[in-house]
C-alpha cells in the first residue's frame, strides 16, 4: 500500500501542472482540480486500506495539525454562511481552486504525505516534480519562439504560459522549484555531473521566468533568491569560501540570461546592439505589464489598488466570517469602487481580489485571514526548525516564501497551491529518519476485508461523482458552443443531460435558457406560436431556476435581462420584465454603470424617456468616458428637442473619447 501511495503521489506531482484538455469550459484549471480530487480520492482510500492491513491508525502528528484544522473550521463556518453555498464547496466556476472541497483535499495530501513517506520516497518525489517542471518549462521556452503562436487568442510569444494557462502562473509555480534545484546542486561538488544537471533546470526555470515576464514573480525570485543565499551563508559562515564558487556561477549565470534575452525592465544585449538611441531602445523593449494590458490600458497597478479597496469594503462589511468562500465574484459588485469604471477593464470580471490575502478577508472574515497567516506562520517554523539537509530545508522555505510574495500580488492555483501545503510536508517527511517498514505476510480475517471493501467502495462512488462532475462540464461546454454557431436545436439535448448530471450547476440552467430563447424566436418567425409559447416558458423556468440557485451572482442577471430582451421580440411585456431583472441587479452592483445603460434602453423602448434620460446620467456620471451611453443619451435629448445639449454630448465623444467614432460623427452631421 505504501507503493501504491507513492506512485499516486508521483502522478500527481507529474501531471497535475502538464494536465490540460480542449474540450472543458476551462481548459487548465478545471482539468487539474479534478484530476487532484480524483488522486486525493484514491491516495486516501490506499492510506485507509493501509490501516486496516497494519491494523493501527498510521497518522504522524506535526505541529501543523492544529492551525490546519483551525483554518479547516474558518472555511467550513464561512461556507456555512455563505451568500452562494455551491460556489462555497466548489470554487467560483472557471476558477475552482480555492472552494471548500479543494481545501480538504490539500490537507487530507498533506496529512497523506508526512504519514506515509521517508526521507528516500521524499527525494524521489522532489526529483518526479523536477521531471514535471523540466517538461512544462521546456514548453514554456519553446512558446516564446512560436511553437504554439497560433493555437491561442493571447500572444503567447510575448507572455508564455505553458500547460498552466496563465503567466503569472507559471512563473510563481517555477520561482518555488528554484531553491530546490539549487540546493539539489550544492549537494553535489561543482565539477560532478548532479551539480550541473540541477543547475542546468535552475537556469531553464529562470528562463521560463522571463519570458513570462510576470512582475509579481520576478519579486517572489528576489525574495527566494535573498532568504535562500543568505541563509546558505548564515548556515555556513566558517565554510563561505566553499559556498562562494557556487554562488559566482549562479549569480554570473543568472546575470548573462538577463543580458541575453532581457526583462520587462531592461532590454537585452541584441536589443541595446541594434537601437540608435536610448529612447528607441527603450520604447521597442517595454514589456507588457499583467492581464488586459497585453494589449493597451490601465496599468495594472492601478487597477489593483481599485481592487483592493473593494476588497477591504467587504472586510469592512462582513468582518467576522466574510461573504463566503470564493464569492468574492459576487460581493465585489456590491462594494466595486466608482473609480474601476474609468480603468480599461471596467466591465472584466474580477472573481479574485488579486491578493491572497484580501481574498480571504473578504471572503472568510478576520478568522479566515489570521487562520491563514497562522497557516503561513507555522509552516515557517516547521520548515526552518526540522532536522535533516538543512540547505534542502533553506530550499523549501525559500520556495514558501516566495509562494506568499507572489500571492500578495495574485492568488493561488492548483500547481501553486499544491506546493503551499506539500512543501512542509516535504520538510516534514525529510526530517524523519529512514523507516523500515515490516513486510506482512498477511492472512486476512474478515472484518480486516470488510474494512479494505469499504474503503475500496467509498473510493469508486467519490471516483464515479468526480467523473461525473467532469463529464457534465464537457457537456457544458460542447453544448455553450453549439449555441455560438448557432444551433440550439442540438444544444438543448446535450445540456439537458449536463443538467441531469449536475442540476445545483447555475450556469447549466442559465445556458439552456439561452438554448430555449433563440429556438422559441425561430418558432415565432415560422409562424408556429404554440411551440414557440412552450419553448418561452421552459427559457423563463430555467433563467429563473439559475438565479434561485445563485441569487447573489451578477452575471446571471446579466444573462436573465438578455434573455427577456430576446423574448421580447415574440411578446413586448417580456420587455418590462427585463427592466425589473435590471432594476434588481442595480441593487447588487450600485456603481456598474453598464447596468444603468441596459436600464436606459430599456426604458427608452419602454417609452419612459424622462426614466430613460435619469438612467443615461446615471450612467455617464458613474463612466463619464462612456461614449455608447453619450451617444444614447444624445439621441434622447434630439427626441425632446434639446439638439444643444444633445450635441454636446456628441462633441464630447468626439473630443475625449474617440475622435474616430463613425456612429457619433453620423449623429452629429444629422442634428438640424
Amino acid at each position: 500500500m505504501r507503493k501504491i501511495i507513492f506512485y499516486l503521489f508521483a502522478i500527481l506531482l507529474f501531471f497535475v501542472p502538464i494536465v490540460l484538455w480542449p474540450y472543458t469550459s476551462e481548459v487548465f484549471e478545471f482539468n487539474k482540480m479534478v484530476l487532484t480530487y480524483m488522486l486525493t480520492t484514491l491516495i486516501v482510500g490506499a492510506w485507509l486500506a493501509r490501516c486496516v492491513i497494519e491494523e493501527k491508525f498510521i497518522f504522524r502528528r506535526t505541529i501543523l495539525d492544529i492551525p490546519l484544522l483551525v483554518f479547516l473550521g474558518s472555511q467550513l463556518i464561512s461556507t456555512f454562511l455563505s451568500i452562494d453555498f455551491y460556489t462555497s464547496i466548489f470554487g467560483y466556476y472557471s476558477r475552482f481552486n480555492g472552494g471548500l472541497l479543494s481545501t480538504i483535499c490539500y490537507l487530507l495530501l498533506y496529512w497523506a504525505f508526512v504519514s506515509n513517506f521517508d526521507v528516500k520516497e521524499t527525494l524521489k518525489l522532489i526529483k518526479v516534480w523536477f521531471a514535471s517542471a523540466f517538461l512544462v518549462s521546456t514548453y514554456g521556452v519553446l512558446e516564446h519562439f512560436g511553437i504554439d503562436k497560433n493555437i491561442w487568442v493571447q500572444d503567447v510569444q510575448s507572455r508564455v504560459f505553458s500547460s498552466l494557462g496563465q503567466p503569472n502562473w507559471l512563473g510563481a509555480w517555477v520561482v518555488a522549484l528554484i531553491p530546490i534545484a539549487w540546493a539539489f546542486a550544492l549537494r553535489s561538488k561543482v565539477k560532478t555531473l548532479n551539480f550541473w544537471l540541477y543547475f542546468g533546470l535552475s537556469i531553464l526555470f529562470f528562463w521560463t521566468l522571463i519570458y513570462t515576464k510576470s512582475r509579481s514573480d520576478f519579486l517572489g525570485f528576489g525574495v527566494g533568491t535573498i532568504f535562500f543565499w543568505g541563509l546558505v551563508a548564515w548556515q555556513n559562515i566558517k565554510k563561505l569560501p566553499a559556498v562562494f564558487p557556487h554562488l559566482l556561477i549562479v549569480g554570473s549565470t543568472f546575470v548573462a540570461i538577463c543580458l541575453i534575452s532581457g526583462t520587462q525592465w531592461t532590454p537585452s544585449l541584441g536589443s541595446m546592439l541594434k537601437q540608435k538611441s536610448t529612447v528607441k531602445s527603450q520604447q521597442l523593449t517595454a514589456a507588457p505589464a499583467d492581464t488586459a494590458l497585453e494589449t493597451g490600458g490601465t496599468e495594472s497597478g492601478v487597477i489593483r489598488k481599485i481592487v483592493w479597496s473593494g476588497a477591504i469594503q467587504i472586510w469592512q462589511h462582513y468582518p467576522i466570517f466574510g461573504t463566503g468562500v470564493e464569492t468574492f465574484a459576487y460581493s465585489y459588485y456590491s462594494y466595486r469602487p466608482v473609480a474601476h469604471n474609468i480603468t480599461s477593464e471596467w466591465d472584466f470580471i474580477y472573481n479574485k481580489a488579486h491578493n491572497e490575502f484580501l481574498n480571504f478577508a473578504a471572503n472568510t472574515g478576520t478568522v479566515g485571514l489570521l487562520s491563514y497567516i497562522t497557516v503561513i506562520g507555522f509552516s515557517v517554523y516547521l520548515i526552518f526548525k526540522k532536522n535533516g539537509d538543512r540547505v534542502l530545508n533553506f530550499a523549501l522555505l525559500s520556495g514558501f516564501i516566495s509562494l506568499s510574495a507572489t500571492n500578495f500580488f495574485g492568488f493561488s492555483v492548483v500547481p501553486t497551491q499544491l506546493e503551499f501545503f506539500l512543501f512542509p510536508a516535504l520538510a516534514t517527511a525529510l526530517g524523519q529518519e529512514n523507516e523500515k517498514v515490516k513486510d506482512y505476510k498477511l492472512k486476512l480475517d474478515g472484518l480486516q476485508k470488510t474494512g479494505i471493501a469499504i474503503s475500496c467502495s467509498l473510493a469508486l462512488m467519490l471516483l464515479y461523482f468526480i467523473a461525473n462532475y467532469w463529464y457534465a462540464d464537457t457537456l457544458y461546454a460542447r453544448g455553450k458552443g453549439l449555441n455560438a454557431i448557432p444551433r440550439p436545436d442540438l444544444a438543448i439535448p446535450v445540456l439537458s443531460q449536463a443538467i441531469q448530471l449536475e442540476p445545483w450547476q447555475a450556469l447549466y440552467h442559465a445556458e439552456i435558457a439561452n438554448s430555449y430563447s433563440a429556438a422559441a424566436i425561430a418558432y415565432d418567425q415560422i409562424k408556429d406560436a404554440t411551440t414557440a409559447a412552450t419553448l418561452t416558458n421552459l427559457a423563463i423556468t430555467e433563467i429563473q431556476k439559475a438565479v434561485d440557485i445563485s441569487p447573489s451572482n451578477i452575471n446571471l442577471r446579466r444573462t436573465a435581462f438578455g434573455t427577456y430582451v430576446r423574448l421580447s421580440t415574440i411578446d413586448e411585456k417580456y420587455l418590462a420584465t427585463a427592466r425589473d431583472v435590471e432594476i434588481a441587479a442595480i441593487k447588487l452592483a450600485p456603481t456598474d454603470a453598464k447596468l444603468y445603460y441596459n436600464l436606459g434602453i430599456a426604458d427608452a423602448n419602454l417609452g419612459s424617456y424622462e426614466g430613460s434620460l435619469a438612467d443615461f446620467q446615471k450612467a455617464i456620471g458613474l463612466k463619464p468616458n462612456y461614449g455608447a451611453a453619450r451617444i444614447e443619451y444624445a439621441a434622447l435629448l434630439v427626441h425632446a428637442g434639446q439638439n444643444d445639449e444633445a450635441k454636446k454630448q456628441l462633441m464630447y465623444v468626439l473630443i475625449n473619447i474617440d475622435p474616430n467614432d463613425a456612429t457619433a460623427k453620423e449623429a452629429l452631421a444629422n442634428i438640424k
